[in-house]
């Protein structure tokens, strides 16, 4: 089971570069991916996405790939004969027509537009694209690795809470036979106070009278659908497969089931033990949301 959240980080030198990729996770329905990199590696964008999705199922990532240039960086000085001898031609041309000297230097032709120009060697395609996938591969690596230590710590904590609640739902079974004693103590004491004179209870219509609100009022079922969600929970946990949406709709079904102990056993013990498993649930689903 994994987490969502985690980091990865590599750098890969390159000739005269380096690169540095970062990648960020965080939770997301579906799996969704972002890549920011230099104008110049734009082709590779498409292929970057692609190694990222082949490693990750959910979760939105984002990758950014800075540039930087070494200090020994193979620059060039360009210099454009051509552009430069059409310069020379054109400044002859201006003394002699003007008479005036020609003071033309070396300096003030270097100055000139275009002249001069510093140009960076650039680096093979194929091998940008081969060294800049295995560092894309080792931070997603690294971004794995955190993700599953942060998975476990999930797992630790949501079997604690899921004990919580197995020990709530045992204390609402433990109340839950003494609810149809109570409302018979309850109606057998309200008939005693409006009784009238010459006027006799009859047994059997109030025995039916309690056993329908038994009936209606009864949680077996939804307690035994509760626990057995929980046991679903426990084991869909360990399971090697991303189980984030599978835990998201156990997490509903439970609050389904728990919601209608609430409403069905009207008892005000019941009752506080129901507000406190729908607290834990809540907790849960806050941490099930972070799970791929």
């Amino acid at each position: 089971m994994n987490s969502m959240t985690g980091f990865g980080r590599s750098e890969v030198p390159i000739e005269q570069f380096s690169f540095t990729i970062e990648i960020k996770s965080v939770n997301h329905r579906y799996l969704d991916v972002g890549i920011k990199l230099p104008r110049k590696l734009a082709f590779l964008e498409d292929v970057l996405r692609n190694i990222v999705k082949s490693e990750m199922r959910r979760g939105r990532l984002d990758v950014y790939i800075n540039q930087q240039t070494s200090e020994t960086s193979n620059k060039r000085v360009v210099i454009d004969k051509s552009l430069c001898q059409s310069y020379v031609e054109a400044f002859n041309n201006i003394s002699e027509k003007l008479d005036v000297e020609n003071d033309v230097t070396v300096s003030l032709l270097a100055h000139l537009p275009e002249v001069v120009s510093v140009e960076q060697q650039d680096i093979d395609e194929s091998i940008l694209q081969k060294e800049l996938e295995e560092g894309l591969k080792n931070a997603l690596a690294q971004l794995v690795q955190m993700r599953k230590v942060e998975g476990e710590f999930l797992r630790k904590d949501l079997k604690v809470r899921i004990d919580a609640l197995r020990n709530q739902i045992k204390k609402i079974e433990e109340i839950s036979p003494e609810v149809s004693k109570a409302y018979r103590e309850r109606l057998m004491k309200r008939i005693s106070e409006l009784a009238v004179p010459d006027v006799t209870v009859d047994d059997n219509r109030l025995l039916t009278e309690i056993a329908i609100f038994a009936e209606k009022s009864s949680i077996d079922e939804e307690l035994v659908r509760f626990n057995s969600h929980l046991d679903q929970f426990v084991t869909t946990m360990d399971e090697r497969e991303p189980v984030g949406r599978k835990l998201d709709f156990l997490v509903q079904e439970l609050n389904r089931e728990i919601n209608t102990i609430g409403s069905k056993a009207s008892d005000i013990k019941i009752g506080s033990h129901v507000v406190d498993v729908k607290s834990e649930l809540e907790k849960i689903r806050e941490q099930v949301q972070n799970i791929e």
